[in-house]
């Protein structure tokens, strides 16, 4: 076989009606994104456990690519695919899967037709909430995500829920949006929030970030105005993108998001083919405890 370049062909597998091996994933900007490309190697990792060849198709956003590549995958006879995307939001799927199995990683459909793999944004927020919340802080805001995300609605929730569980009243004027939708820097209206905040005697003890992009740039405009961090004001980020969070000193206390093991249960559903149920499975996050948090400055904490 060596000799003679000999390789088995996919065309003639598909003549005898013999599985291909192939799995597609339809990737929505994902494969430019760092901190979720853990995505695709959970996607990758099962794929190899199975003995799968994994093709991967990015759309940049274009649902006209999309529906192209969804075309290209089916005429390739591959035995599923997956769409994944870099954050938790809704998707429209206009396109003709035919019997081809489909799994949905990192994003859902209000009405589910297939398997989908989301995380736990509403615990998420929760758990960052409790971390301060145990640390003895009573005074603390959150600086929010894009308004109208998936997450940033789903967070706020949980982050209540904590509040509530611990009998703590939540002030409205420490609920701000860290980021927005805007061309270029997203942060820009950042240092902004951050004066507003410490603009008053009655000022905040800890601060929640949308995630630790956010959180890095906050801790840099608080050492600017001369907080020490977790000395004068906690901080906890979110996602655990740890070229930032194992970076910073100290190290990034935050809540990561899982998803890596939101690639490995998507791509073990897509194997499941006809098995899958069209249901929704929420992957907790998990708070990962390192150096921006500490008690209160004594007589801050009530």
């Amino acid at each position: 076989m060596e000799s003679l370049d000999f390789a088995p062909s996919a065309v003639a597998r598909m003549l005898r009606g013999r599985p291909t091996g192939l799995v597609a994933v339809i990737a929505e900007q994902l494969t430019t994104t760092p901190d979720s490309a853990e995505i695709i190697k959970g996607i990758q990792s099962v794929c190899e456990e199975h003995g799968k060849i994994l093709l991967i198709g990015e759309t940049g956003g274009v649902a006209e690519t999309g529906s192209r590549l969804v075309a290209d995958m089916r005429e390739r006879r591959v035995e599923a695919i997956i769409f994944a995307t870099p954050f938790h939001r809704e998707v429209t799927l206009d396109h003709v899967l035919g019997q081809t199995p489909a799994v949905l990683a990192n994003c859902f459909q209000s009405d589910p037709r297939y398997a989908q793999v989301v995380p736990d944004d509403e615990g998420g927020g929760y758990d960052a909430a409790k971390i301060v919340l145990q640390a003895g802080h009573r005074k603390i805001a959150f600086l929010q995500l894009i308004e109208g995300m998936t997450a940033t609605r789903l967070r706020l929730q949980g982050f209540h829920r904590a509040m509530q569980e611990h009998e703590v009243p939540v002030n409205p004027k420490w609920l701000k949006h860290g980021a927005a939708a805007v061309d270029g820097n997203e942060f820009e209206h950042l240092e902004e929030a951050i004066d507003s905040l410490f603009a008053q005697a009655n000022r905040p003890t800890a601060i929640l970030c949308g995630n630790d992009k956010m959180a890095m740039r906050v801790i840099f405009i608080l050492q600017r105005r001369g907080l020490r961090v977790p000395d004068d004001v906690s901080v906890v980020g979110f996602d655990d993108f740890r070229i930032i969070s194992e970076a910073l000193d100290p190290a990034l206390t935050t809540v990561g998001l899982p998803y890596r093991e939101i690639g490995e249960l998507a791509a073990r559903q897509a194997l499941a083919g006809e098995e899958a149920s069209a249901a929704t499975v929420r992957m907790p996050c998990r708070p990962i405890m390192r150096g921006t948090v500490a008690p209160p400055p004594k007589g801050r904490h009530k």
